[in-house]
């Protein structure tokens, strides 16, 4: 997973010439996305580590990246 997400921010940045701020997951990415780290119950952690604001979807088929002036660095529930 964080393969995947590594690739959505590079190719986000190339794009717009900034790195994304949010990453937009759901339930069943983040459970994924947490195995990849070793204490998987620290959000604060993995936020750190991504420099991203996780943003949790029901409707997100796939992980994708974005950027919004307003991120904390936190996860959210949006949708």
């Amino acid at each position: 997973m964080l393969s995947f997400i590594y690739r959505l921010a590079s190719d986000f940045e190339r794009e717009h010439g900034y790195p994304p701020n949010v990453l937009y997951i759901s339930q069943a990415h983040l459970s994924r996305l947490r195995h990849d780290f070793s204490n998987p119950a620290d959000l604060t952690a993995i936020n750190n580590f991504l420099e991203m604001e996780l943003i949790m979807r029901n409707d997100a088929l796939h992980p994708h990246v974005g950027w919004i002036h307003t991120a904390q660095g936190s996860v959210a529930q949006a949708g």
